[in-house]
C-alpha cells in the first residue's frame, strides 16, 4: 500500500532543513550555535497552555483580566518557545534600530555565513522600516507601522467607532510567512478621533521549527538543525477552516501535525465581546483531543491555537486565524453586566423615523416598525399598548433564509418549527431568563442597496451598564461603539418612563455591480453637539 503523500509544505521543508542538518555536522558547532537549542523540562511549556485552557473554562463564572479582556488562550511562559527550546527572540514585530534585521527576531549565536546558509540574503523580505517620523503629519495613515515604533498610524485622523485593517509587524513583513492583519479601532471623545493600537492578526514571532515562516523574513524553519514534524498553516492555507455563527468547525490536528503526538491542546480566543461578556461567546468541545469541534456564535476573526507535546516531549505549536462570517448586516450588543441587567437592542426599519416606543411611560410599549425582542425572535411574545394587540412580526419585505442560517442558534428548535429563518431576525433576548450572560444579534442576511437602519440600545432594568455595539458587513467588523476609553456614561435610569435609550449609529447598506455589500456607519451624536453619544431618559424620539 503507498505511503500517503505529505503536505508540499511539509515536504519542501523537510527536503531543506536534511540539508542544514548535514551542514550543522560539517560546521561540528550545533551544540552551542544556537540559544534555542536549551531544552525546557518535559512538562513545562504543555502544562502552562493546558493551565491557559482551564483560565478560559474558569472565565464561566465572569473574571476577566485586568485590562478588560478574558484571558488569552494559549499563552506559554515567555523564555519557552513552542518547539520545547528557550527562546532569545523577541515577538513584538519592532524593527529594533529601524530597519536592519528581521522584525526584531535575532538569531544569537549564529554567524553570517550560516545565517546565509540558513536563509539566503536574496530570499530575505526587507522590513521596509522608515527612519522615524509621525505617521499622521507624513499622511502615511494605511494601517501600517511604516517607521517600527511599534505604533500603527499615530496621529491620523479617524472617525470615532470605525474598525479596519492593520499590521501590527514591519511594513515590508505584511503577508508573509505566518503574518496577517488584525483590526484597530478609532477612539476619542471629540469630534475627530485618533487610531488605537493594532490587536488581533498574527505579527512576527520567534522562528520556531514548525514548517511556517514565523518571523516573516522570508525563510521558513530558518533555524539550525530544524527538522518539523508537521507544517503550520499561513494565511489563506486551504487546510484553515472558515464558517458561519452557530455552525459546527471541526480543527483537526492531524491536518497541520504528522509526528507521534502524546497530548494534544487547543485553545480559541474571540473577539471584542469575549472580552466583556462573563462566559466565552463561542463553544471549544474535545480541546485536549487530535480534533476539536469549535462552534462561534458570533461573527468575527478567532485566534486559534494548536500545542501538541511531541513523543519525545518537544512542543509543537501553530498559531492561525479563523473566519466566521455570517452573511449580510448583523448588529451585536454584549456587556460586562449582562447577568444583572436586561439591555435591549432594536434595529429601525430601512427609512422610518418613528418614535421607539408607543407610550413615552411604557417601557413595554416598543414601537412595532422596529425589530427587537417583541417582533424578530422565533417566537413572538408581548402585545401593544394600549388594546393588547399582540406584536406582528417584523416585516420589511425580504425573503426568509433557510434553516442552516439559524437552526444551530440558542432558539434553533423554535426557527425549525417555523421552517425557516425570518430575515430581520434576533438570535435571543438576553432578558435574563431566556437569555443570561450572552449577546444579542440583529441580522439581515441580504439587505438592499441604499437602505438606512437606525441601532438604539434601550436600558430595560434601569441599572448602570456599559454597552458595547459592534457591526459587521459580511462577517467583517466595520465599527465598535460604547468601547473602553470611549464608554457609554451614566447609562442608567430611575423608574417611571421608557427610561435610558442610546441612539448608536445609522447603518447605510451599499451593493457594487457585482453584488458585493459594503456598509457606511455614522456615529450618532446628541441634537446640535459635535462629541458624546446620543443617550436620553424617558425621550422615545427616533
Amino acid at each position: 500500500m503507498d505511503e500517503p503523500e505529505q503536505p508540499r509544505a511539509w515536504r519542501e521543508s523537510a527536503s531543506r532543513h536534511a540539508v542544514r542538518a548535514l551542514v550543522v555536522v560539517l560546521v561540528a558547532c550545533c551544540a552551542a550555535c544556537s540559544a534555542r537549542e536549551q531544552a525546557l523540562p518535559r512538562d513545562a511549556g504543555f502544562d502552562a497552555v493546558e493551565d491557559a485552557g482551564e483560565a478560559r473554562d474558569a472565565a464561566h463564572d465572569g473574571d476577566v483580566g485586568d485590562d478588560g479582556a478574558a484571558p488569552r488562550d494559549g499563552d506559554v511562559p515567555a523564555d519557552a518557545s513552542v518547539d520545547g527550546s528557550a527562546s532569545d527572540a523577541g515577538s513584538d514585530g519592532g524593527a529594533g534600530d529601524g530597519g536592519a534585521g528581521d522584525g526584531g527576531v535575532s538569531d544569537a549565536g549564529v554567524d553570517a555565513g550560516m545565517e546565509e546558509l540558513l536563509c539566503p540574503l536574496a530570499r530575505r523580505v526587507p522590513t521596509g522600516c522608515t527612519p522615524a517620523l509621525d505617521e499622521g503629519v507624513a499622511g502615511l495613515c494605511e494601517g501600517l507601522d511604516d517607521d517600527c515604533d511599534g505604533l500603527v498610524d499615530e496621529g491620523c485622523p479617524c472617525a470615532l467607532g470605525e474598525v479596519r485593517p492593520c499590521f501590527a509587524g514591519p511594513p515590508g513583513r505584511r503577508d508573509v510567512g505566518a503574518c496577517t492583519d488584525g483590526t484597530q479601532q478609532c477612539e476619542g471623545g471629540f469630534e475627530i478621533g485618533m487610531w488605537g493600537p493594532c490587536v488581533g492578526g498574527l505579527a512576527p514571532a520567534a522562528e520556531t521549527c514548525n514548517g511556517l515562516d514565523d518571523d516573516c523574513n522570508g525563510c521558513a524553519d530558518d533555524l539550525v538543525g530544524c527538522i518539523p514534524e508537521g507544517a503550520c498553516p499561513g494565511p489563506d492555507d486551504p487546510r484553515i477552516p472558515s464558517g458561519t455563527p452557530f455552525a459546527t468547525i471541526a480543527l483537526r490536528g492531524r491536518d497541520f501535525f504528522t509526528g507521534d503526538a502524546a497530548r494534544w491542546s487547543w485553545m480559541v480566543e474571540g473577539g471584542p465581546c469575549d472580552g466583556v461578556l462573563p462566559r466565552p461567546s463561542f463553544i471549544l468541545a474535545d480541546r485536549t483531543r487530535e480534533t476539536a469541534n469549535f462552534v462561534p456564535s458570533l461573527s468575527g476573526d478567532y485566534t486559534v491555537t494548536l500545542t501538541v507535546e511531541t513523543a519525545d516531549g518537544a512542543l509543537f505549536r501553530c498559531v492561525f486565524v479563523v473566519h466566521v462570517r455570517g452573511p449580510g448586516l448583523r448588529v451585536e450588543l454584549c456587556y460586562p453586566e449582562s447577568t444583572s441587567v436586561d439591555l435591549d437592542l432594536f434595529l429601525s426599519a430601512p427609512g422610518s423615523t418613528s418614535p421607539w416606543f408607543l407610550d413615552p411611560r411604557d417601557k413595554f410599549s416598543a414601537t412595532p416598525s422596529a425589530c427587537g425582542w417583541q417582533n424578530c425572535e422565533a417566537i413572538l411574545r408581548g402585545s401593544m399598548a394600549p388594546g393588547g394587540i399582540p406584536y406582528p412580526r417584523a416585516d420589511w419585505g425580504y425573503a426568509s433564509s433557510p434553516l442552516a442560517a439559524c437552526e444551530g442558534g440558542p432558539l434553533g428548535a423554535e426557527w425549525a418549527a417555523l421552517g425557516a429563518c425570518a430575515n430581520p431576525r434576533l438570535d435571543i433576548d438576553n432578558n435574563l431568563s431566556e437569555g443570561i450572560g450572552v449577546a444579542e444579534n440583529i441580522n439581515i442576511d441580504a439587505p438592499r442597496d441604499g437602505e438606512r437602519f437606525r441601532v438604539m440600545v434601550h436600558n430595560f432594568t434601569g441599572l448602570r451598564a456599559r454597552p458595547l455595539v459592534n457591526v459587521y458587513c459580511e462577517g467583517r467588523r466595520v465599527a465598535t461603539f460604547g468601547a473602553a476609553p470611549d464608554e457609554v456614561p451614566t447609562f442608567f435610569a430611575s423608574p417611571g418612563g421608557v427610561g435610558a435609550m442610546w441612539r448608536v449609529a445609522d447603518v447605510t447598506t451599499r451593493l457594487d455591480a457585482s453584488g458585493e455589500l459594503s456598509c457606511d456607519v455614522d456615529l450618532l451624536r446628541p441634537p446640535w453637539r459635535w462629541t458624546g453619544y446620543d443617550v436620553t431618559y424617558d425621550d422615545p424620539r427616533f
